[in-house]
């Protein structure tokens, strides 16, 4: 029995790498491990598996979401659960945006365009007055209507196209990475423009999950993945902590004003700010 059962298990080992030379584009070894490790379900079976029909909501108080179900125009995806995430988040900045012709508009850059439809729905979200840009490697994307905002054609991880893009808007206060979700250039689009966004600004990243998949450069726990990156923000915030720092991922520039780090499913938002040094708080009578 024992034999046999070390048979039956040997056979599924080999199908499940089997399986991982047909998804994978090109053989490495690490990311065969990875993928052998937890079988990730490939994108278009998740798409169609977890896809929710389009139907007007009767009553809600988010926002962002009744504006994404009766938006006509452009399309685009989102997972749906975003859109509370969003609204809790930038929900009363977003109304000021929208009501207010300030002096200082909003300035919210999305890297990836795809066709258009979500740089419609932020300008529906932060009102006329906004600046948006999005950003696509794709040369198709010139042909996208701009009224909603403008579109620049380049790389996410170019920095000179990037540091003018960000010049031409003025600065940034919002980015929302949409874009290729490959690990390197998530974390090397984070390492350009987080220094060089404004603070109490807003850092999104979509689609984590991706981080998850070999073909992504990802794998659960492996080197180099976006969320092992984004796990390294969360000890950057600890280093006061530590009597030896350790070694860092990032150049000092690269992680000034990091305040907070939130992972929701498949997102993650990074908060710029003042970030004070700790101190204790001694409440209550001590004297007794």
């Amino acid at each position: 029995m024992k034999h046999g059962s070390h048979e039956a298990k040997l056979t599924l080992i080999g199908r499940a790498f089997q399986r991982a030379r047909r998804a994978l584009p090109s053989f490495h070894p690490e990311s065969m491990f990875a993928y052998v490790s937890t079988l990730p379900i490939p994108e278009e079976t998740l798409r169609a598996r977890l896809a929710r029909p389009k139907q007007p909501i009767p009553e809600t108080e988010n926002t962002l979401e009744a504006m994404a179900v009766l938006k006509a125009g452009l399309p685009f995806t989102k997972w749906y659960h975003y859109f509370e995430v969003y609204e809790s988040r930038m929900g009363t900045v977003a109304q000021e945006s929208r009501k207010t012709n300030s002096r200082e508009p909003l300035r919210i850059l999305e890297i990836g365009v795809w066709r258009g439809g979500s740089l419609e729905l932020w300008r529906q979200y932060f009102g006329p007055h906004a600046i948006i840009f999005g950003i696509d490697i794709n040369e198709s994307c010139r042909d996208i209507p701009q009224t909603s905002a403008q579109i620049r054609i380049g790389s996410q991880v170019d920095r000179e196209f990037l540091e003018s893009v960000v010049n031409e808007m003025g600065g940034i206060d919002i980015v929302i990475d949409d874009g290729s979700h490959m690990s390197q250039h998530v974390i090397e689009s984070f390492k350009i423009l987080f220094p060089l966004l404004a603070d109490n600004g807003y850092y999104w990243i979509e689609d984590v999950h991706t981080s998850y998949w070999p073909r992504w450069g990802g794998g659960l726990r492996r080197r180099n993945s976006s969320i092992e990156f984004l796990k390294s923000l969360i000890d950057e915030l600890h280093t006061p902590y530590f009597r030896r720092r350790p070694r860092s991922r990032l150049s000092p520039s690269e992680k000034s004003g990091l305040q907070s780090v939130e992972l929701f499913d498949s997102m993650a938002l990074i908060r710029k700010g003042r970030v004070p040094r700790p101190e204790l708080f001694f409440g209550g009578n001590f004297s007794g």
